[in-house]
C-alpha cells in the first residue's frame, strides 16, 4: 500500500495530540509497532475467530467505531471526512461525506436512530440521522476548542470534551444549545469521557494525570488524581458494576476506579503493550485495542488475567474497540485500512479446545505473580 506520508503523519498528530512537536517524531510513532515476545503459545489449527473487512476509502483512517442498537457498525474516517455504516450480516459498507470539508472527525456514538460524531478542526459536534442520512452540525461556542470524544446520558444530552478549550461541553439536542463547564486545572487535555447511570459525567486529564466527574445538577467538577505519575491515560469506559476504566498509554496499565471508595486498582499489560481503545463486553470484561503490539487484549478483572491475540496482520494497527449487543467485538485498524471483529462464539470455542489462528499471551496483573499459568 503506497502511504500519503506527509498527510498521515499529520493525522497522527492530530490524533494524540502531542502539540507542536517535530516532523521527525510525528514520523517514529507512524513506524513504530512493536511485537511483544511474552511467553507466547503458537496455535494453528483453530478456526479464526478474527474476521477482517476492507475499508471503501484507501487511506482513511477509522479513528473511532461504535455500534447501534441493531447492531450495525458505525465509523468515523478522519482521513477521507466521512461516516461509514458496515453491516455485519453482508460485509457491506456505505460511507457518506461528512459537509463540512476538513473537518476531521475523531469520534462516534449512537442514540436512537442518530450517530453523533465530532469533528475536531471544523469545532462542531454534528449529527447523522440514519434512517434520512441527512446531517446536521452545531458550532462550538468556545472557539478551536477541538472536540476530541463524545458521551450520551439517558436524558440524550451530547457530552464532550474539549482538548484545547480545557472544557466539558454539552450539547441539548432537543435545543441546539450548548453548556460548557470549565475545568479547574488548566491545560489539562481533557480525552476519553463517559456518562453512568447515575448521571454522573466522568473524564479523562491527560495532561493534568486526573480522573475528572462532573456533576450536572450542580455544575461542580471533583478530580481524582491518578496514582501513576504523566502515564498518559486517553480512554475511559464504565463496566456494568459502575466501576471507571482508563486506558494509560506511558505506563502500559489498565486502570480501575472504585466510585464508592475513591480508590484505583492498576493492571499492567503483558509484555510491551500500549493501550487505545477500550471498552467492556456482556460479561464485564475489558477489551483493549494495542496499536503497538499488533494485538487486541482481553482482562478478566475477577482474575486478572489476560488474553491477548496477535491479530495476524503485516504492520497492524488496531485502534478504536466497540463491542455489541451479541457480544461481538468490533475494532478499526489503521495500517492495512481495515475494520476486525472478534467473534465471542469462535473465540470461547477456539479457547476452550486450546486453538487460536494468532498469538496468545497469558499474563495476571502487575500487582500478581508474573505469569502464572500459561496456555499449552
Amino acid at each position: 500500500m503506497k502511504f500519503q506520508i506527509s498527510n498521515f503523519k499529520f493525522q497522527i498528530l492530530k490524533r494524540y495530540q502531542i502539540g507542536r512537536i517535530s516532523k521527525q517524531f510525528i514520523f517514529l510513532i507512524f513506524f513504530l509497532t512493536v511485537h511483544c515476545s511474552l511467553f507466547t503459545v503458537h496455535c494453528f489449527s483453530g478456526e479464526s475467530a478474527i474476521t477482517f473487512y476492507n475499508i471503501p476509502t484507501p487511506i482513511a483512517f477509522p479513528s473511532g467505531i461504535t455500534t447501534d442498537s441493531k447492531n450495525m457498525v458505525w465509523l468515523v474516517e478522519l482521513n477521507s471526512n466521512k461516516i461509514a455504516s458496515l453491516h455485519p450480516e453482508t460485509g457491506t459498507f456505505k460511507e457518506y461525506d461528512i459537509p463540512t470539508t476538513k473537518s476531521y472527525p475523531t469520534d462516534i456514538i449512537s442514540s436512537n436512530g442518530a450517530l453523533w460524531f465530532t469533528e475536531q478542526d471544523a469545532n462542531q459536534i454534528a449529527m447523522f440521522d440514519s434512517k434520512t442520512n441527512t446531517f446536521k452540525e452545531y458550532e462550538i461556542p468556545t472557539p478551536e476548542s477541538q472536540p476530541l470524544r463524545l458521551t450520551i446520558d439517558k436524558s440524550g444530552n451530547v457530552w464532550f470534551t474539549e482538548f484545547f478549550g480545557n472544557k466539558i461541553g454539552k450539547l441539548a439536542p432537543s435545543s441546539g444549545k450548548f453548556k460548557e463547564y470549565q475545568i479547574p486545572t488548566k491545560m489539562s487535555q481533557p480525552m476519553g469521557i463517559v456518562a453512568d447511570n447515575i448521571g454522573m459525567v466522568w473524564f479523562i486529564e491527560s495532561q493534568g494525570n486526573k480522573l475528572g466527574r462532573l456533576n450536572p445538577a450542580s455544575g461542580e467538577i471533583k478530580e481524582y488524581q491518578i496514582p501513576f505519575q504523566f502515564c498518559v491515560p486517553n480512554e475511559i469506559t464504565i463496566d456494568k458494576k459502575g466501576s471507571i476504566w482508563m486506558s494509560a498509554r506511558k505506563d502500559r496499565k489498565l486502570l480501575k476506579f472504585n466510585p464508592a471508595s475513591s480508590t484505583f486498582k492498576d493492571f499492567t499489560l503483558p509484555g510491551k503493550g500500549v493501550p487505545e481503545g477500550i471498552a467492556v463486553d456482556g460479561n464485564n470484561n475489558i477489551w483493549y485495542a494495542d496499536k503497538r503490539g499488533s494485538k487486541v487484549g482481553r482482562l478478566e478483572p475477577k482474575t486478572g488475567e489476560f488474553f491477548e491475540f496477535n491479530i495476524g496482520l503485516p504492520n497492524g494497527q488496531p485502534f478504536d474497540i466497540a463491542v455489541d449487543a451479541k457480544n461481538t467485538v468490533w475494532f478499526t485498524e489503521l495500517g492495512n485500512n481495515k475494520i476486525g471483529k472478534v467473534d465471542s462464539a469462535t473465540l470461547s470455542k477456539n479457547l476452550s479446545q486450546k486453538h487460536d489462528s494468532g498469538v496468545m499471551s497469558i499474563k495476571l496483573d502487575g500487582k500478581q505473580k508474573d505469569l502464572l499459568k500459561q496456555k499449552q
